[in-house]
């Protein structure tokens, strides 16, 4: 598996305080199953002194650090990027950390504010040849009955990414049913773990894929932990949302 969203780099954000933590985080995400990691601290760009040389940086240390511990994880860096009026001018001059270097950029969605900006913002940055993926877009707006605007934003080639923790349950039942809400409305590309610690918000994303699996058509598991994930990195476009599982016409949520 592939897990595109992290905060394993050591001190840049409220991840992984240190090297040890962040060793430590890699080893469940190893022992889970996921071979690759995406490190992708907070970025903002109004105010983050943060670069993505500095980004770079962090993630040769701390390959460093896997290679002495002989931990086999291959780490990406990318950045999980605020949403801001000036991404397009930064887009286009070549600024923003994406993943992998490549066109697919993190969006960080706010948790309690309106989605307002993010259609002319999202047509801004794919003019300027980046390809979206926004971030926990299930606890972004968690209880929402109406996803229209979720969907016109799909349509303009946005990919949506869920919280592993939240499909879950571990997050909370708001999320979790907002996440299989997402499912059931064919609009998840693609699972990631959100990590920031080695206990409170860990990484790993197969207790996830086995419930996307049971939700969703037979294949979601694949789709959501690596043929999306591998396409993103590939600079590639993915393959299609996975649909629900039909059950006499119905998708059926948990209680």
């Amino acid at each position: 598996m592939l897990d595109l969203h992290s905060h394993v780099l050591p001190g840049l954000d409220d991840g992984a305080p240190d090297m040890e933590q962040a060793l430590a985080m890699c080893r469940l995400a190893l022992d889970d199953g996921v071979r690759l990691m995406a490190a992708t601290p907070h970025w903002y760009p109004a105010r983050d002194p943060l670069t993505m040389g500095g980004i770079s940086q962090a993630v040769d240390a701390l390959r460093a650090g896997l290679d002495a511990a002989g931990l086999p994880l291959e780490l990406v860096a990318g950045a999980e990027v605020a949403l801001d009026p000036d991404l397009p001018r930064l887009a286009r001059e070549g600024l923003l950390p994406t993943l992998g270097g490549g066109s697919y950029l993190l969006l960080e969605c706010p948790l309690h504010t309106s989605p307002r900006l993010l259609p002319d913002l999202i047509y801004s940055l794919r003019l300027a040849g980046l390809r979206p993926i926004l971030a926990h877009a299930e606890r972004t707006w968690a209880g929402t009955e109406n996803w229209d605007w979720l969907q016109g934003l799909v349509g303009q080639g946005c990919l949506v990414q869920v919280t592993a923790a939240s499909l879950t349950g571990k997050l909370g039942s708001a999320p979790r049913k907002t996440a299989e809400a997402l499912l059931g409305l064919g609009l998840v590309n693609l699972l990631a773990s959100d990590a920031h610690s080695a206990s409170w918000r860990p990484p790993g994303l197969s207790q996830a894929a086995a419930v996307a699996e049971r939700l969703c058509e037979a294949g979601a598991a694949e789709v959501l932990t690596r043929l999306t994930p591998q396409a993103v990195l590939a600079g590639e476009d993915p393959p299609p949302a996975p649909r629900p599982a039909q059950r006499r016409g119905l998708f059926f949520w948990r209680k």
